[in-house]
């Protein structure tokens, strides 16, 4: 099954953690997200509105405001994904000079100009909170801290690390609640959940492929306010890890490597998506009791 770029930190990390990865995090430390995560609805009143973060924001300075708040399971979520995105892009000392060959343009393929640009653009809110900083354990332990209060998004992200053997019927009933709150970060992990690991998945009275699937919870994410356009963190991202660098939104980058039929079916579901998403149609979805 394809893996989606959404799923592929949180991947790497749950074998980094698995393996017992000995980095270690200065911090008590570093602390805060990097994506932008809209305010929890109405459903969940109970936790205040800790001060999101705009993409490109530096995440060290970020980090620095939310010492005093990291009893309250928004920041503990919050601090997480920081460590989360900075794991992934944060140059250690000896990295400094792997994106430097761009100096003299005539001698650099101009599409590997493009990817190392795309890679400073996502390392550039990092400095200073770096990745032979972090420990993965405490990613991790951040995540669960704050799902184990209640937070949605935690609650969310938190299916992308469970084992995928485990059975999805364990957890089937607290799904409606979290996309209930419309959040475009949380339908995006649910959605990663939901595919990952099947064959196939119905949707009402229809048979769809699972990866045809998984693209279309991604765009229905983008639809519902996900940053997927112009210099958002994941269109460099594929750009950085693809080489997929003119494209300037989301999805057309992504039909680079789907045939267009599949495309064309993912497309299709994905406006079927946001539409029974809105109504919380969850016997259509497949979530209903």
């Amino acid at each position: 099954m394809r893996l989606l770029l959404g799923a592929t930190i949180p991947f790497l990390l749950s074998v980094l953690i698995a393996s017992g990865g000995n980095s270690r995090t200065d911090l008590a430390v570093a602390r805060i997200p990097a994506r932008n995560v809209a305010q929890v609805s109405a459903l969940f009143p109970a936790f205040p509105a800790f001060p999101a973060l705009d993409e490109g924001d530096n995440l060290r300075a970020y980090v620095e405001r939310a010492r005093s708040y990291l009893d309250d399971p928004r920041a503990m979520y919050y601090v997480s994904q920081a460590l989360e995105e900075c794991y992934a892009w944060g140059a250690a000392p000896d990295d400094d000079d792997i994106y430097a060959g761009v100096d003299v343009i005539s001698r650099v393929d101009l599409q590997e100009a493009k990817r190392s640009w795309a890679a400073q653009a996502l390392a550039a809110p990092c400095r200073g909170l770096e990745r032979y900083s972090i420990d993965p354990r405490e990613i991790l332990a951040l995540l669960e801290g704050a799902a184990q209060q209640g937070e949605p998004h935690a609650r969310a992200h938190t299916l992308i690390f469970r084992d995928v053997a485990a059975p999805k019927s364990d957890v089937i009933p607290s799904l409606p609640d979290l996309l209930a709150t419309g959040d475009p970060q949380v339908v995006r992990d649910v959605g990663a959940f939901l595919t990952r690991g099947e064959v196939s998945m119905r949707y009402g009275e229809e048979e769809i492929d699972a990866p045809v699937a998984a693209i279309a919870w991604e765009l229905a994410a983008c639809d519902m306010g996900y940053p997927c356009g112009p210099m958002s963190r994941i269109v460099l991202t594929v750009c950085a890890y693809r080489g997929y660098c003119d494209d300037y939104l989301y999805d057309n980058a992504i039909a680079r490597d789907e045939g267009p039929n599949r495309m064309a079916q993912a497309q299709r579901l994905r406006g079927d998506l946001v539409h029974a998403l809105r109504r919380q149609d969850w016997s259509w979805l497949g979530l209903a009791g």
